[in-house]
């Protein structure tokens, strides 16, 4: 009976520390790019109905969205009520014309109906669907097209091996930090004041684009933005038609044993992501990643054999990633792969 209360009491400091520390918690966030300060939309301009309907069918659309993608017949709703021209839909065709040749030359040919996806994060930032792809299929947006190209790329070059696929992608966040022009530097937001947390930041974002919420003040502990939604397994999604989820579209192969525990336990390139950004980016002292797997056994009756090997990937990410994060991604990753692969001693 003694150690269930001493076990009591430590859980209810684990909370009360838990409890404290996520109350004070800043939102981390990627700074995206500018939305443009005037609309593209042009209504002087009539042209027939089936060659606009047309247009967008042969660029890749899909005639009424097959995920949450917007389709042509919404589009085509949009110009008669005109909230669109006909203008701006040939421009957004030419874009997404643009984007997919850009891709298919780099190697990996991205979907067409990525880009037709108007989350509330996008209107909110003040961008459409319109303006945004207009603006990617640009000379300075190349370089956004250009690390999504090649992040689904390694993603497929190493399926269905997980964690090298993940892995692959942190060099990618390395060099794409690194060449972004002066203005448009990610480190230089709030929370990311080095390149290696610019690269962790960016390197969630691509693994899943997934986001947590505050269970104390129900906000954000981080947000992506619209940026969220170009995440290799959203990539993946509206490449195949399919809806799946992160865990579903990475698995778990390539981590040893260990790190996933049981079957049910395939979120771990997710996890990973995770706790870099919070360890990492975040300063979140790996005792409160503790506290919070200790209390979804508790309350949750979460697997303790899952909680374990979610403990044991937080501490590489702590022994590993944190004291390395300023090395060159490569050798990171490389680091990463020799204790996430390994068999323990």
């Amino acid at each position: 009976m003694k150690w269930q209360i001493i076990a009591l009491a430590c859980l209810g400091l684990c909370i009360s520390s838990l409890a404290i520390w996520l109350v004070n918690r800043k939102v981390l966030s990627i700074e995206p790019i500018d939305a443009p300060s005037e609309t593209l939309f042009d209504t002087g301009r009539e042209v027939d109905l089936a060659s606009i309907e047309q247009r967008l069918l042969d660029v890749g659309l899909h005639p009424t969205g097959a995920l949450s993608d917007l389709g042509v017949d919404d589009h085509l709703a949009r110009l008669e009520a005109n909230e669109v021209s006909a203008t701006t839909l040939f421009v957004y065709a030419d874009a997404i014309e643009t984007l997919t040749t850009r891709s298919m030359e780099r190697g990996q040919a991205l979907p067409p109906t990525l880009w037709d996806v108007s989350t509330p994060a996008l209107i909110d930032a003040g961008w459409t669907v319109y303006s945004l792809t207009t603006a990617l299929a640009s000379e300075a947006g190349g370089i956004h097209v250009d690390l999504l190209t090649d992040a689904y790329g390694a993603f497929v070059n190493n399926r269905p091996n997980a964690l090298e696929g993940a892995l692959a992608l942190l060099p990618l966040a390395g060099d794409y930090v690194r060449a972004l022009p002066e203005n448009a530097r990610a480190e230089r937001e709030a929370h990311a004041k080095t390149d290696g947390q610019a690269t962790v930041l960016i390197w969630q974002a691509l693994l899943t684009g997934t986001h947590r919420y505050n269970p104390i003040t129900h906000k954000p502990l981080w947000s992506h933005g619209f940026v969220g939604h170009f995440s290799v397994p959203h990539i993946h999604q509206y490449a195949t038609g399919t809806g799946q989820t992160p865990s579903q579209v990475w698995g778990v192969e390539g981590f040893n044993s260990r790190f996933v525990g049981t079957t049910s336990n395939s979120n771990q390139v997710e996890h990973l992501g995770i706790s870099s950004l919070l360890q990492g980016v975040g300063n979140v002292p790996s005792a409160v990643l503790s506290a919070v797997e200790a209390l979804e056994e508790y309350i949750n009756h979460e697997d303790p054999i899952a909680g374990a090997a979610d403990r044991a990937l937080n501490e590489v990410v702590r022994n590993v990633l944190v004291p390395r994060m300023e090395e060159e991604p490569l050798d990171l990753a490389a680091a990463l792969r020799a204790a996430f692969a390994a068999e323990p001693e």
